[in-house]
């Protein structure tokens, strides 16, 4: 039987080419993902300046967050202290040691990296232990291809940003790859059961019908993800190339491609060949002889097995159950969690589902086959009849436009959630930005000005509430402090600009020195009162002991804390205020404001001044960044759902070449056929965009419930528009184009070809 199997495989090869290219570029897109999670989980950084150093030491930007079990890389860089230059340098086995600054300038007496090179004779890994042994914990040692993260700690943050993208979109890419081949290999099998049942009627058992399905699979299965192996490689490199150029990830990681994530993706296509295989081979290995025989000259007709309808209600739950909490539980920031899955889920569902939702609806555009005459009406008695063929090549018109549109009108929804919080929250009406430094003098200076409120030092930075302890279990709902807190830094007389919202407890006029306000709803969850200490890990890995002098009342739960500028500054890479917050006290427009400031700085280039309409651009942009990484996997995972689409409509117009030679030897003409293949095409296309939308409609509703408390979507139009009209344009060219070519043929050898 595998003789037999390798022998179809060639005498089979339009079918056996579309099931080999759902494969192999599901299998390249599993890689290309795989590569980049263990890119992000190693986070390798190649030194340069420090490429001679056999040992790099640097602070630690890594804190263990308690009771979250999540080890966080701080934002800011954690730098040491100078003295260490001399201590390791006077260790056995340290022929020299010397400090780097990278991130001009740093604080006096404190450096960015100490380079130590070994004396011959000792190695990298004796030296780093007894250089180990001398330091204290909040500083680490680097070796091998590591010691670049002591240039670049960023790039630690951004290692940690591709394996959360990479995970996930890579989740989705399985998912969708393996309903893709499982699918595809389905439809394969499916027009062959002529084939399979004239060898079950001559005789053959099923298991040797099995095996020889198996075999063709296997056979299938090995030469696709085989030699998806190089492409998957270099589709990788690309998207990280990308990634780092549109400034999604820093610049610097070295690309890995292990023998894990090819594993993976070859036994995630292998496993849904297999899967795929066994469950269409199984059905024609389970006829009886005698009704093999009668079927063999007919068109496939099945029910729908109970399996596939069990599978397509499971999943239904499973993305009613993600769409619900979306609403629910992960409402606010946190329901692209599950808004996201759930838009896949769904699709895949309702896709599964399809012979089920299809025969109904082919019912109900019966009617427009009377609209293109006799060629019309003969194309809606083929999708009525042939349901199973219908539904297979409708599945993918359904993945393809319900998970494009529910996943890009769900990030352009939460995209303009976040810019109107963003807005609403943007108490300034200007910020001053300088190159070097901003000090009080300036900040009297444009306070000063007709129309100027007051103007005020503003820092952002991140950190974490050490103490008390941050327990997860505690948060209210829709909280989410995995990333930490907003630590903001301003004066008593400018923190109205950053929090405008009234003080419950205490006076922001007690914002100096070692103090902190924050909101009244998180101090209840810490159990933290006005008064009491809280501990601070800040961005740069310090800890700070801070008093709490003002709790204030913000409506959503703010995750700010609000502290001293120069006491934030003094825990930043730059280590300086560089930006005044400016409020106005609304005699004059803004506009005229700003134009005032902006003529008293003209003697000073280093400072610029801008509105707030510029800040929600700039908001807008970064956005725009982030986005980068969104739109190019699920361009990457639609391109490959409307690959699928054109193999399956290729596939299933190739194998009805019989079907359309009966039909011309009983009269009708080409134009007749082709005029019958654009309506059936045009009407799978139909109930495809339909169930995909229903699906698509559902999962944004939900979602825009959860994330920005409305009904309805944002975004254009024109996106849902190009999404249709993409599907309709790629189900008549995958229709036509095989149609027209086989069509070419003789009707007397079409007829007669198996």
């Amino acid at each position: 039987m595998i003789r037999l199997a390798i022998r179809t495989l060639r005498h089979r090869k339009g079918a056996f080419v579309a099931a080999f290219l759902t494969m192999f570029l599901g299998a390249a897109i599993v890689m290309a993902c795989g590569a980049l999670l263990e890119t992000g989980i190693r986070t390798t950084v190649p030194p340069q300046q420090l490429a001679d150093a056999d040992v790099v030491v640097a602070g630690d930007q890594l804190f263990e967050i308690p009771k979250m079990d999540y080890t966080a890389v701080m934002p800011e860089r954690a730098r040491i202290d100078a003295a260490l230059v001399d201590t390791i340098g006077a260790l056995p086995g340290v022929r020299e040691a010397g400090g780097h600054v990278f991130d001009h300038p740093a604080p006096e007496g404190t450096v960015d990296a100490i380079g130590v090179v070994a004396e011959a004779g000792t190695s990298a890994d004796e030296l780093r232990e007894l250089i180990d042994a001398e330091l204290p914990a909040t500083v680490v040692t680097y070796v091998g291809d590591d010691r670049g993260l002591a240039e670049l700690p960023e790039a630690m943050i951004g290692g940690e940003g591709l394996v959360v993208l990479s995970s996930i979109f890579g989740s989705w890419a399985i998912l969708i790859a393996i309903f893709g081949v499982a699918s595809m290999l389905a439809l394969s099998i499916q027009q062959r059961h002529r084939e399979l049942a004239l060898l079950r009627a001559v005789g053959s058992t099923p298991g040797q019908l099995r095996k020889l399905v198996l075999g063709e699979t296997m056979v299938l299965a090995a030469l696709a993800t085989g030699l998806a192996i190089l492409p998957g490689r270099w589709l990788g490199e690309y998207l990280l190339h990308e990634l780092v150029r549109n400034g999604v990830v820093t610049d610097g990681l070295k690309f890995y491609m292990g023998w894990i994530p090819t594993t993976i993706a070859i036994a995630a296509a292998v496993l849904a060949a297999i899967g795929g295989a066994l469950v269409a081979g199984g059905r024609a290995a389970g006829t009886k002889p005698t009704e093999a025989l009668a079927d063999a000259g007919l068109p496939a007709r099945r029910r729908m097995g109970v399996w596939r309808i069990l599978l397509g209600l499971a999943l239904l739950a499973g993305g009613v159950s993600l769409l619900v909490v979306t609403m629910t539980v992960n409402s606010g920031k946190l329901a692209s969690a599950t808004g996201s899955p759930g838009a896949i889920v769904m699709a895949i569902a309702v896709a599964t589902l399809s012979p089920l939702l299809v025969r109904p609806l082919a019912a109900l555009l019966s009617p427009l086959g009377a609209l293109t005459g006799q060629s019309g009406r003969l194309a809606m008695l083929n999708v009525r009849a042939g349901i199973d063929r219908t539904a297979a090549v409708a599945m993918p018109v359904i993945l393809l436009t319900g998970i494009a549109t529910g996943l890009l009108y769900m990030h352009s929804t939460g995209k303009n959630a976040v810019h109107e919080e963003y807005v609403d929250s943007l108490a300034a009406d200007a910020v001053v930005r300088a190159e070097d430094e901003v000090d009080s003098q300036l900040a009297e200076q444009i306070s000063a000005l007709s129309g100027v409120d007051n103007a005020s030092p503003y820092v952002r930075s991140q950190g974490f509430v050490e103490q008390p302890i941050d327990d997860p279990a505690q948060w209210s709902e829709g909280t989410d402090r995995w990333a930490g807190w907003t630590v903001e830094g301003t004066t008593p007389d400018g923190a109205g600009a950053v929090v405008p919202h009234p003080v419950a407890e205490g006076t922001l006029d007690d914002l100096h020195g070692a103090t902190a306000a924050m909101d009244a709803g998180n101090a209840a969850e810490l159990g933290v009162a006005l008064g009491d200490l809280i501990t601070v890990r800040m961005g740069d890995n310090s800890s700070l002991e801070v008093e709490v002098v003002a709790l204030f009342d913000h409506p959503d739960d703010n995750d700010t804390l609000l502290m001293p500028a120069d006491v934030v500054a003094a825990h930043t890479t730059t280590g300086r205020v560089t930006e005044l917050l400016v409020v106005g006290d609304g005699s004059i427009s803004v506009e005229q404001m700003v134009a005032a400031i902006a003529e008293s700085l003209a003697g000073d280039n280093g400072l610029k001044v801008a509105d707030r309409a510029v800040l929600a651009a700039e908001m807008a942009e970064d956005q725009d960044t982030e986005a980068f990484a969104i739109y190019t996997i699920v361009i990457m995972i639609v391109t490959y759902t409307a690959i699928s689409v054109i193999n399956a409509l290729a596939s299933s117009t190739n194998a009805r070449r019989r079907e359309f030679g009966l039909q011309r030897l009983t009269g009708s003409t080409r134009g007749q056929v082709l005029r019958m293949l654009i309506t059936e095409s045009l009407v799978v296309a139909v109930i495809g965009v339909l169930l995909g939308t229903i699906s698509a409609v559902a999962t944004l509703m939900s979602f825009s419930i959860g994330r920005a408390d409305t009904l309805h979507s944002t975004g254009s139009p024109l996106v849902y528009i190009g999404i249709v009209v993409l599907a309709v344009l790629l189900t008549l060219s995958a229709t036509l184009v095989p149609g027209w070519r086989a069509l070419r043929r003789k009707p007397i050898e079409a007829a007669v070809s198996p």
